[in-house]
């Protein structure tokens, strides 16, 4: 029970980050100005999405194995939406608040992995 809680306060806490970055760089005015900054969001869900599935099903029994892939595939899609929409948002700061969501996120999921592979080792 602990431990559900422990990932409903994680989840959360990185909801109300995202949430104070939007606010902080001001994002919701871009949206109404016309500039599409979820397109990139929706690519990022869908690419993650397909990841975990395929790793799943080739990894099913290595644990460590799949997280270690997955933190591979985190690393690589979101330096990817980074770039893009740095490349293409060019009057938005989306990728400012993308790029400091990335960095916290992937120490998380670091993090994770290193104390889940110390405990399970």
């Amino acid at each position: 029970m602990e431990v559900l809680i422990i990932w409903l306060a994680i989840i959360f806490g990185f909801g109300f980050l995202r949430i104070f970055l939007r606010k902080r760089f001001g994002i919701a005015e871009e949206e109404r100005a016309g500039i599409n900054v979820r397109r990139f969001e929706r690519w990022n869900g869908w690419v993650m999405l397909a990841g975990i599935i395929v790793l799943f099903s080739i990894f099913p029994d290595s644990l460590e194995v799949f997280f270690s892939w997955l933190l591979i595939v985190f690393l690589i899609v979101n330096g990817v939406q980074v770039f893009l929409e740095w490349k293409y948002l060019k009057g938005s700061r989306k990728y400012q608040v993308s790029l400091i969501y990335f960095a916290i996120t992937a120490v998380a999921v670091v993090l994770f992995v290193s104390i889940a592979s110390w405990q399970l080792g």
